[in-house]
């Protein structure tokens, strides 16, 4: 049984690749042009389905990588696999006018293993963020005429990840994630001349490829209270760090015929190194667990987004920093009883005072969410899926709101494999 369920989750590994090499990115999120882009990346079914949090989960059947610290609940004989997708529908609004679109990716590939029964180790790999927007005006005015102006993004960051833990007794758990930064990021803005013959358009394009390491930390504490349950605590700390960038400068001037452009004049090309300087961030959480049936938590995260700088930038206008409050709970009926009272019922909200104020509007968020766990039978496999509402800024002062609904589904199985056999 155990082999057909990991023959059936490498179908799905196969399957999910080429998804991923061709993500839909179908919709445009004006606010993704700020910072390094949507940060608002999907973390697993399990953890979105509780309101985003994690900071004092610890299970042996996934990998909690929001806090390398509980990578220590890895079973000492086990191997722990664990992979995501999400699909969200994106609805777009203003006061006049509305649009939609739909964002598809993979959300995790990890893997967790003991190095001793004091050392877990988990690596693996998971976007960190997404830039994807465009935008356009049409002017007319007695010096260039009528011409249209075009501004857009695409790209974004992954990182690769390995983590430790160190548990220097059974309830105390450190842990640190390393992670290697890549990604690119263009920029370009175009200006064009639809009702001229005789007018070249020119575009001038930025490319930053990013290349750099990261480093973070986690820590947990649990306390066994006389009825067995647990109260447990847990803190991470994100470094703040400077992302090296490989930086390609390009101004063109071409022409466009029949859906086609041709360049017609390399006008400046050049290329430089910089820096992008990354906010700190600090989160604190609080769980009471019943092990195995009820579980609720609570996370707070502070972010100081207003030190976020971008290349040669002295100050930014739009960033400021963010608090982020989540509250979670997982229940099971019964893991004894009847398949639906085996199954592990989730839900959360989160609020987020937001990273962006602009027009003296800050871009708040609320979140909702639910979800569940489906074990299968006979095995250490959870099927876990999740549903989460999201929105986003407010349509005040011409701004854009964006609502979200995400639908998340990942496959987390366990298996021993470093045991000695006593019999052949």
């Amino acid at each position: 049984m155990q082999n057909r369920i990991y023959q059936f989750l490498l179908v799905i590994l196969v399957v999910i690749i080429p998804i991923i090499a061709n993500s839909q990115n179908s919709v445009s999120s004006p606010y993704s042009r700020y910072g390094i882009g949507n940060t608002n990346i999907y973390n697993n079914a399990i953890n979105n389905s509780m309101g985003g949090i994690g900071y004092t989960m610890r299970a042996n059947n996934h990998v909690n990588y929001l806090n390398p610290a509980s990578y220590s609940a890895i079973d000492t004989n086990s191997l722990v696999f664990d992979i995501g997708f999400y699909s969200e529908l994106v609805f777009l609004s203003t006061n006049d006018n509305k649009s939609r679109g739909n964002n598809s990716s993979i959300s995790h590939i990890l893997i967790g293993l003991p190095i001793h029964k004091t050392t877990k180790l988990a690596f693996g790999l998971l976007p960190m963020s997404n830039v994807n927007y465009t935008s356009s005006e049409t002017i007319s005015d007695t010096v260039l005429g009528s011409h249209k102006k075009e501004y857009g993004a695409d790209g974004g960051i992954s990182k690769a990840l390995l983590g430790l833990s160190y548990s220097p007794i059974s309830n105390l758990s450190f842990g640190a994630n390393f992670e290697y930064l890549f990604g690119n990021y263009y920029k370009s803005s175009t200006l064009s001349f639809p009702d001229s013959l005789y007018m070249y358009s020119s575009r001038k394009e930025e490319n930053y490829n990013i290349n750099s390491f990261n480093f973070n930390l986690g820590a947990q504490y649990y306390h066994k209270l006389n009825n067995g349950d647990k109260l447990s605590f847990g803190f991470v700390y994100n470094m703040p760090l400077k992302l090296s960038t490989d930086n390609v400068f390009s101004y063109y001037t071409f022409t466009t015929s029949a859906g086609l452009e041709y360049v017609k004049d390399s006008i400046l090309e050049t290329s430089s190194k910089g820096k992008i300087s990354y906010p700190q961030s600090i989160g604190l959480g609080l769980s009471y667990e019943r092990e195995g049936d009820f579980y609720i938590g609570m996370d707070g995260n502070y972010t100081s987004w207003s030190d976020f700088l971008f290349q040669s930038d002295r100050f930014n206008q739009n960033l400021v920093d963010d608090y982020r409050v989540s509250i979670g709970s997982q229940w099971r009926p019964n893991a004894y009883g009847t398949y639906f009272e085996k199954m592990i019922y989730r839900a959360g909200i989160s609020y987020n005072t937001g990273m962006l104020e602009i027009f003296d509007t800050r871009l708040n968020q609320i979140g909702v969410s639910l979800g569940f766990g489906l074990p299968i039978k006979k095995s250490n496999t959870l099927i876990n899926f999740s549903i989460e509402y999201q929105k986003r800024g407010s349509r005040d002062n011409g701004l854009i709101r964006e609502d979200y609904i995400k639908f998340g589904l990942s496959f987390s199985a366990k298996d021993n494999w470093f045991f000695k056999r006593k019999y052949q």
